[in-house]
């Protein structure tokens, strides 16, 4: 063996050596950093590997409630917008109270266009909640009919849409009359004469009261809001002689008032012998007379001329309250010869616009 040869093998057996220790100085350190991890450390390590999956797991099969709380916790559009229109309802209060401040700014406030938004601001909740309309309904029956808060109400209700405030206020009229308190003929009648609805209800209630009511006054005004073509022949009848005995009964004061709708539902020719009787009367009547030719001048009375004759007695009386009247009467709803005219001017230019009564 040569001495290259020696050398070579040398090398290798350094190189075989170097490796050798080198895998046996690695594995040590790998065992020694092995052994630093306790059991209880890989047991905890375990745990919560197994842990995690379980609530893996359990994510991925929980019942479908639990889903449905959670979709609660992050509302949709929808369900925000409903949230939204709570929170302004709540923060006007309820409608009662809304109404109540409302009619107290109005006794101390004279800002015209900030009482104007408020009334806006009640009938756009209306308008939007019949829950609210029907709360602010039940509150109106509560009310005093000749109480500032009744005037309000009305002209709130009254400025909704017609499809709503028809109805509402027939509501509301409809209630007065179920009760059995006397005084609710008096809402009622306040409330038709206020609004001026009226339907087939209503107008049978009023013919109702102006025939059956114990109290004339009632009985004058349900007349007032009735036309005459709104009443069968008997239900007529049973008018005008309810309206007779009224005149027969009351004081002379009040007897005009009276006299006045029984012209109003008496045909033409018991018109025109009223209006005779009136005239013809011993003891007359000054305010009656006066109507009757308030209802010549408006033509709800035919003229003839026995009424002719009657205005033309009344013209010439120099003494009499009702000259002027007469005159004025005779001139704009009469055809009078020369004659005639120069009876009742007697030598003066009469001129209806000059005419003072």
């Amino acid at each position: 063996m040569n001495v290259v040869t020696k050398l070579i093998l040398i090398a290798c057996i350094l190189c075989i050596t170097f490796v050798a220790g080198y895998l046996a100085g690695s594995n040590t350190k790998l065992t020694s950093i092995l052994s630093i991890i306790k059991p209880e450390n890989a047991e905890t390590t375990k745990t919560l590997y197994t842990s995690s999956n379980a609530l893996t797991a359990a994510q991925t099969t929980s019942k479908p409630v639990e889903q449905k709380e959670l979709e609660l916790d992050t509302p949709s559009g929808t369900d925000t917008t409903t949230l939204n229109n709570t929170e302004i309802i709540v923060d006007n209060g309820d409608i009662i109270a809304l109404f109540n401040n409302f009619v107290t700014y109005s006794t101390s406030n004279s800002d015209y266009k900030e009482y104007g938004k408020k009334i806006d601001d009640i009938r756009n909740i209306l308008v939007s909640s019949g829950s609210e309309l029907a709360l602010i309904l039940e509150y109106f029956d509560q009310v005093p009919i000749h109480s500032q808060a009744s005037y309000m109400l009305v002209s709130i209700i009254m400025g909704l849409p017609q499809e709503l405030s028809k109805p509402a206020m027939q509501r509301v009229m409809e209630n007065a009359l179920l009760k059995a308190d006397p005084a609710n003929l008096t809402t009622f009648l306040e409330l038709v004469a206020r609004t001026g609805i009226k339907s087939s209800s209503i107008t049978v209630s009023l013919k109702d009261i102006a025939i059956f009511s114990g109290k004339d006054d009632e009985a004058l005004r349900a007349l007032d809001m009735l036309m005459p073509y709104e009443l069968s022949n008997a239900e007529n009848q049973q008018v005008t002689e309810r309206l007779k005995a009224a005149i027969d009964s009351s004081e002379k004061a009040d007897s005009p008032y009276y006299f006045s709708q029984l012209l109003r539902f008496s045909n033409s020719t018991q018109r025109e012998q009223l209006a005779l009787d009136i005239f013809n009367a011993t003891d007359a009547n000054n305010s009656m007379q006066s109507i009757i030719m308030d209802s010549i001048q408006a033509g709800t009375l035919d003229r003839s001329p026995a009424l002719k004759d009657a205005l033309f007695n009344i013209a010439k009386q120099e003494q009499s309250e009702l000259q002027q009247q007469a005159i004025y009467t005779l001139l704009y709803r009469f055809d009078l010869s020369q004659d005639e005219y120069n009876d009742i001017s007697r030598g003066q230019n009469l001129n209806i616009e000059n005419i003072r009564f």
